[in-house]
């Protein structure tokens, strides 16, 4: 079993909704996959998954509504992939969930604030005992290339001592496509405009290739 965790110290980043696509697009190609959903205050992903039920939307995966980090790591059975949705905020449990999952993604906007917030969480981790190689960054709500370039750079000149953040070439765009997906309970990877959809499925294969490499 493949452990992905998506962690964010900020909301609105589009952490759920990569957790969606990663999901619905892993069941697509013959995966076992199943959600735990940690974000207690929201329940984003249980939401989504019980209003694409009733809309009998396919394909689906199981949800676990969990309170602790632990109850998380220890819900899944014989998954071929098992996907935490971590609460909007890094804490004590954000490590434990870190150190014991094969890959932490961290969505993040492209402001130099945000970048900031995630790259602070990241040195965190790496005090923690988190391998740096087990740490990936996207960035998500992207206006232009141009700005995507600027914000890579940016990440680029963090110092994390032995070995260097990823962060993924592709990108979440800000769209509106994204949003009405959501809205409906489709998945980013499913939206009405092919561009979109090419754009988010490259950066869940680029994910997924990060985790089985």
């Amino acid at each position: 079993m493949n452990k992905l965790a998506f962690i964010s110290q900020s909301g609105n980043v589009m952490k759920s909704s990569l957790a969606c696509a990663m999901a619905v697009e892993c069941v697509k190609n013959g995966l076992n996959v199943s959600v735990a959903d940690l974000d207690e205050e929201h329940r984003t992903v249980t939401q989504w998954l019980l209003l694409r039920k009733e809309l009998a939307i396919e394909p689906t995966f199981t949800v676990h509504s969990v309170g602790s980090a632990m109850e998380a790591l220890n819900c899944f059975s014989n998954e071929n992939l098992a996907i935490i949705d971590a609460p909007s905020r890094a804490t004590s449990a954000t490590a434990l969930i870190a150190q014991n999952v094969d890959l932490v993604v961290l969505p993040t906007p492209p402001s130099k604030k945000d970048i900031d917030l995630s790259l602070g969480t990241i040195y965190q981790l790496v005090n923690d005992g988190v391998p740096i190689e087990r740490l990936i960054l996207v960035f998500t709500r992207v206006g232009s290339a141009a700005e995507l370039k600027q914000a890579i750079n940016y990440v680029n000149k963090a110092d994390f001592g032995n070995g260097a953040l990823k962060v993924l070439s592709s990108a979440i765009w800000e769209r509106v496509g994204y949003r009405c997906a959501m809205n409906d309970s489709y998945a980013i990877t499913e939206t009405t405009f092919a561009t979109l959809n090419e754009s988010s499925k490259s950066v869940v294969h680029q994910l997924l290739s990060s985790l089985l490499r």
